[in-house]
């Protein structure tokens, strides 16, 4: 056709009796298809000089956002058995519902009676402890009152020590003034100037100012140790009644003590028995009954219930790359693609993307998952259209994390080289946020 083969066909067939022939040869048409090839061409000359937004691409599933309003399970806080279920799966409950009621397993708390019979020992003590308080009381003033009686005896005794000392001093004296009035008589006497009589009647004072010396020293000395005496009589009364005011007081903490552990004891066992109701934590829906029956014993700890909270605030966990990590930063702006919801996406023109969903980048987590990859969340952009109200926890998502903008021919220079993509700080994803938006559903926002 084109007459490149040596083997020509020209004069061997009739070409006027075949169209292609005909069009083939036709001046105007190698014309139209070399217009056609060079328009191609200039085409794709042009294409490599339109704006290419990079990106990063990750897979994962829808999520909240927040913990408190992801799927949670309940735990039995104590060991019992099912004694009566409140709800069915699909069943919506409020906070405060109950869910299911537990019986007791534990012959420690059997008692229908035991908060009666623990509140009763707690009165027993406290009447008890009332009884050391008005003891110590007692002892208290028992100690005052011999102190009192103490110190007053000991100053009486302290003023007869005083009076019986001042008494034997003027016996003192007197014996010696007797014996100074003895020596002078019998100094007369020898000189014949008194007689006999009036020394020896000297010598009888002198015997009796002796005498009265040396009793009023004994009355001294005594009165002396009846002050120590009475000392340390009172002294043992008032440590005797000391050592019965410590008892007492020991006495009195034990049983404090022991009134604190009982009213411990009683308050754990009503708020034991608030645990034979498991209630709902907040307004739920429920998923599933992860026990089922009635009398069937369980563990503390044993998930019995599985709810689903009823107000939350979707989001999207996406995994990426280790080394796609730097390029990420919270408020990065995204778009995201839900199972079930169709959707023409360019992941270079986000402009053109029809059925994606803007998002921004609310955490992203610093450590490995089990899966090789980072964690990502997304949360939904709340400048664009909301997300569909009938998604649901754990459908599946593609989301694509937006960069910066570069030429068609530097992406697949990029892309062949090996090199990274290039990103922006948060202040120009605020200033290109409304630059990035694509198609909602349709509609270019």
């Amino acid at each position: 056709m084109l007459n490149i083969s040596r083997n020509s066909i020209r004069g061997k067939v009739d070409e006027l009796k075949y169209l292609s022939f005909r069009m083939t040869s036709s001046k105007k048409a190698i014309k139209i298809f070399t217009y056609w090839l060079l328009g191609f061409f200039g085409l794709l000359i042009l294409m490599l000089f339109v704006p290419w937004t990079q990106n990063v691409r990750g897979t994962g599933n829808v999520t909240s956002l927040l913990p408190q309003h992801r799927i949670q399970t309940l735990q039995s806080t104590i060991d019992g058995r099912i004694g009566e279920w409140y709800v069915t799966e699909g069943d919506t409950v409020r906070r405060g519902d109950t869910l299911v009621f537990l019986t007791e397993i534990k012959d420690a708390y059997f008692d229908p009676e035991l908060l009666e019979r623990t509140q009763e020992q707690i009165t027993a003590k406290e009447q008890s402890s009332e009884a050391y308080s008005d003891k110590i009381i007692a002892q208290e003033e028992q100690i005052t009152q011999l102190t009192r009686s103490r110190d007053l005896k000991l100053r009486q005794l302290r003023l007869k020590v005083q009076s019986d000392s001042l008494k034997a001093d003027a016996a003192n004296i007197e014996a010696e003034l007797s014996m100074i009035q003895y020596v002078r008589a019998d100094t007369l006497f020898q000189q014949g100037l008194v007689s006999r009589f009036e020394k020896e009647k000297r010598w009888q004072k002198l015997q009796e100012a002796n005498s009265k010396s040396l009793a009023a020293l004994n009355d001294y000395a005594n009165q002396q140790t009846e002050l120590a005496s009475t000392a340390a009589e009172y002294g043992e009364k008032i440590a005797k009644t000391q050592s019965e005011l410590f008892s007492a007081q020991s006495n009195l903490q034990d049983v404090q003590s022991q009134i604190a552990k009982l009213r411990n004891q009683l308050e754990n066992y009503r708020i034991r028995r608030s645990y034979y109701y498991v209630q709902a934590p907040q307004d739920a829906f429920v998923t599933k009954a992860l026990i089922s029956g009635i009398g069937e014993n369980i563990k503390e700890g044993t998930p019995i219930i599985e709810l689903m909270p009823l107000d939350y605030e979707l989001a999207v966990e996406m995994y990426v790359r280790p080394v796609d990590l730097p390029l990420l930063s919270k408020g990065q702006k995204a778009r995201v693609e839900f199972d079930g919801w169709p959707a023409i996406v360019f992941s270079g023109w986000p402009n053109t993307s029809f059925g994606t969903f803007g998002a921004e980048v609310f955490a992203v987590d610093n450590s490995l998952s089990k899966n090789g990859k980072y964690r990502v969340l997304l949360k939904a952009d709340q400048s664009e259209e909301e997300w569909p109200e009938p998604l649901r926890f754990g459908a599946g998502a593609n989301g694509i994390l937006l960069l910066n903008e570069v030429p068609v021919w530097y992406e697949i220079w990029r892309q062949l080289n090996g090199f990274p993509p290039e990103y922006y700080s948060n202040q120009e994803v605020l200033e290109k946020g409304d630059k990035n938006k694509g198609f909602m559903n349709g509609e270019k926002k």
